[in-house]
């Protein structure tokens, strides 16, 4: 229940707390019975237990906040807007449930030392426009994704926020993407402007998730080199700053933030090329930095439109599981290793008969029994690009012969070299194709029909009730009338997922690109899935003829081409892969053209 008070009629607060609300609003200047004689708020105000969202603004009156605010347990939202409130009680900090606080635009000097100890569940926090000239440790805002502090007397930097975060080691091992801790981890949005912040601490490049920081209007007379560590940043604002680089101050002033950031890292690199090996002048992490550079590196390459690489998901299966893709490219499978490294990861042999191997699995063996779960979540499948491509456009293609071109309701509005592949759903007898590892041409059904009979046999030889595990995934297609296929421009299957792929587009030693795809329960977990992928082909490695450990990648370099899947229909984006949200490892730098 919501109950918007707004008018300079008395609050009848028998009303109110027979209604029991959740939801109060006051903003008025003047609201009898609000305000006791005293200028606190009234009693009968803490005795509405069910309130979780509390608004008081423009309210004259309101120049203390009243201890008893402990007693509204159950408070997830406080707003106290445009009031003037000069000190809040330490017993604000008992509100656990909190997850946004909003103290704006009061005349507030100092906070409690403990106030935010147990503010694990906020996430937004606003204190601009007050009087504050220092903040109490925020170390424990673990959830704090928005910070508001603008227009202030602030005459430090809140470096509480990211002194203390650290990477968990234990956990990033078990994980291809870093996993941090402590502080402000999670924190995306700084506000800081209009105060009068001398200066910036090096832990600043620890605000692992920040987008955007606002610091223009303050004191500062340098910039910190550790900002450029903030892998997410994408938008820092430091006009009105003292600046005594002048040639940064020009960058600045343009507003270019990628500008600012590449003259940081050129910085960087000069200071760690003059002073190698050395701690002084400050360059502790600096120097550091340049040890722990990242071994591995993604490039991640750009087509003009016209050229984009493209995965058309019909209607008919656009529901029924989802897919990402992308494309790896200046691969070297010429070397016999690296040709069984490569294959080794995506797949994993099982034996389900005496006389009889199974066919590739198409998945890493721990993705396959983690994220993936047996198939049953994710499946992944890898094709050689060549094979899928339609032919270079030839003078006959340019005038009109259109016989190698398919003309389903899929393909409307494309020409024979369009680079692009077909996420469709079809009958599961009209989908004819050689499956990976077999010699016979035999339709989805059929080979469906196949793999229930090998797992029901695996089961017999191994006594057991139920099929194996890896095996469930079989069970996906049961009863479906349509099974998800992936085909090329000459409807060449390349693979049925979660089933297989085929014998057709299977790579081969002299492919030089990849195409990569995983389908899913949904998209979110294709990314993961991918990510992982990507990691696992880019850091795997072979030992060569003299003992040497050695990437399968040259130059422990990999380069990826996007791959846009669009709805067949109205070519409306679903999704894209990569992009600046992928690909997020300790131990690789990726580059975007």
């Amino acid at each position: 229940m919501n109950e918007a008070m707004n008018s300079k009629k008395s609050i009848n607060w028998n009303e109110l707390l027979k209604k029991k609300p959740r939801e109060i609003i006051f903003s008025e200047k003047n609201i009898p019975d609000l305000i006791d004689e005293d200028n606190v708020l009234n009693e009968n105000l803490f005795r509405l237990k069910n309130l979780n969202f509390l608004e008081i603004t423009n309210c004259n009156a309101l120049n203390c906040l009243d201890s008893r605010i402990s007693k509204l347990e159950n408070l997830t939202n406080l707003v106290l807007q445009g009031n003037r409130l000069q000190t809040v009680p330490g017993e604000l900090g008992v509100l656990s449930k909190l997850k946004c606080l909003n103290l704006s635009c009061n005349q507030i000097e100092t906070l409690p030392g403990n106030i935010f100890n147990d503010f694990k569940s906020l996430q937004t926090l606003n204190l601009e426009q007050n009087k504050l000239r220092s903040l109490p440790d925020m170390s424990s805002l673990s959830s704090l994704i928005t910070f508001k502090c603008g227009s202030n007397s602030l005459n430090e930097f809140p470096s509480s926020l990211c002194d203390k975060i650290r990477k968990n080691r234990q956990l990033s091992s078990q994980s291809s993407m870093p996993v941090y801790e402590g502080g402000a981890v999670h924190l995306s949005s700084l506000d800081l402007s209009h105060n009068n912040i001398p200066s910036l601490p090096p832990s600043i490049g620890s605000l692992v998730s920040i987008r955007i920081i606002q610091l223009n209007f303050n004191r500062l007379d340098s910039i910190p080199i550790e900002i450029i560590n903030c892998s997410k940043l994408k938008e820092i604002d430091l006009n009105n700053n003292p600046i005594k680089d002048r040639r940064l101050m020009k960058i600045i002033e343009q507003c270019k933030t990628k500008k600012v950031l590449d003259y940081l890292r050129a910085m960087s690199d000069k200071i760690a090329d003059d002073c190698p090996g050395t701690n002084e002048n400050g360059l502790n992490s600096l120097v550091d930095e340049e040890k722990n550079k990242p071994e591995y590196t993604i490039q991640v390459l750009s087509k003009k439109v016209d050229e984009k690489f493209s995965v058309l998901v019909s209607k008919l299966i656009a529901d029924q599981r989802k897919i990402v893709a992308c494309i790896l490219h200046k691969v070297d499978l010429t070397n016999n290793k690296s040709m069984r490294k490569f294959l080794s990861i995506q797949t994993s042999k099982a034996i389900v008969h005496s006389s009889f191997e199974i066919n590739y699995c198409l998945l890493i063996p721990e993705l396959h029994q983690g994220i993936c779960d047996n198939r049953q979540k994710a499946t992944i499948a890898t094709h050689d690009l060549k094979k899928l491509l339609p032919p270079e456009p030839t003078y006959s293609s340019k005038v009109g012969n259109d016989s190698n071109k398919i003309e389903p309701a899929i393909t409307a509005g494309l020409n024979g070299t369009d680079r692009c592949v077909y996420f469709d759903g079809k009958v599961p007898t009209r989908i004819r194709f050689i499956p990976l590892g077999r010699s016979n041409e035999m339709s989805a059904l059929e080979f469906y029909r196949c793999l229930n009979d090998e797992a029901d046999q695996y089961r017999k030889e191994k006594k057991r009730n139920n099929i194996s595990g890896i095996h469930k995934y079989i069970h996906l297609l049961k009863g479906k009338q349509l099974y998800p296929v992936l085909s090329d421009f000459r409807e060449n299957v390349l693979s049925v997922p979660p089933l297989t792929n085929s014998e057709y587009s299977k790579i081969e030693p002299e492919t030089v690109s990849v195409f990569v795809e995983v389908t899913g329960q949904s998209v979110l977990i294709c990314r993961q899935v991918m990510n992982e992928l990507i990691h696992s082909f880019l850091t795997a490695s072979i030992t060569d003829e003299n003992g040497i450990s050695k990437n399968i990648f040259a130059d422990n370099c990999m380069y990826i081409e996007p791959v846009h899947v669009e709805a067949a229909e109205s070519r409306q984006l679903i999704v894209k892969y990569p992009t600046r949200i992928d690909l997020d490892f300790s131990d690789v730098q990726v580059l975007f053209e």
